[in-house]
């Protein structure tokens, strides 16, 4: 009678197989994982300076995840008529205040979900278009801007608020 192999009868070569196979495949999945905690990292890295907030928003064009989110808290303090939220999300070089005229489209931004179209401008890559459609019908066009344009940290803003004079008004003083 022919005898098979103790390591064959037992079936440990098949078991050496799938402890093979299982390493394997825990492999691929932390390299997995690896790759997209680095990736999200990275897209943390490059927008840490952006405030971005949950707020309810159709969003067209080719925005990345901090340009929408700046643009969900600007529609958030807009509805909730928040000044300190719009002057969080207001582009600050040179200073700005928040006015009545940064409300206008507040009762809009109230009205339902919004839809934004973000537009790159062709000529500078620190700068977009967006057009706010508000669920009544309204339209805004607004626009954001990377403070690094302006000699800041990079983080999205958007330009609203009115700039803050350093200077008293006035003719600048005559010289000798």
């Amino acid at each position: 009678m022919v005898q098979a192999p103790a390591e064959a009868a037992s079936g440990s070569g098949t078991r050496g197989h799938r402890r093979a196979a299982a390493w394997a495949a825990v492999a691929i999945a932390a390299g997995a994982g690896l790759a997209w905690g680095g990736h999200a990292a990275w897209g943390a890295i490059e927008t840490w300076g952006t405030p971005t907030c949950a707020w309810p928003l159709v969003v067209c064009g080719s925005a990345d995840p901090a340009q929408s989110g700046l643009v969900r808290c600007y529609l958030r303090a807009l509805a909730g008529r928040d000044a300190a939220g719009l002057l969080a999300v207001a582009a600050d070089i040179p200073p700005v205040r928040i006015t009545r005229a940064d409300f206008t489209f507040s009762a809009d931004a109230r009205a339902g979900l919004a839809t934004a179209t973000f537009t790159p401008s062709p000529v500078d890559d620190t700068a977009y278009g967006v057009t706010i459609t508000y669920a009544d019908g309204v339209t805004e066009n607004a626009s954001m801007m990377n403070m690094i344009a302006m000699g800041g940290p990079s983080g999205w803003r958007m330009n609203i608020g009115t700039e803050i004079s350093a200077s008293p008004a006035g003719p600048p003083a005559a010289g000798p």
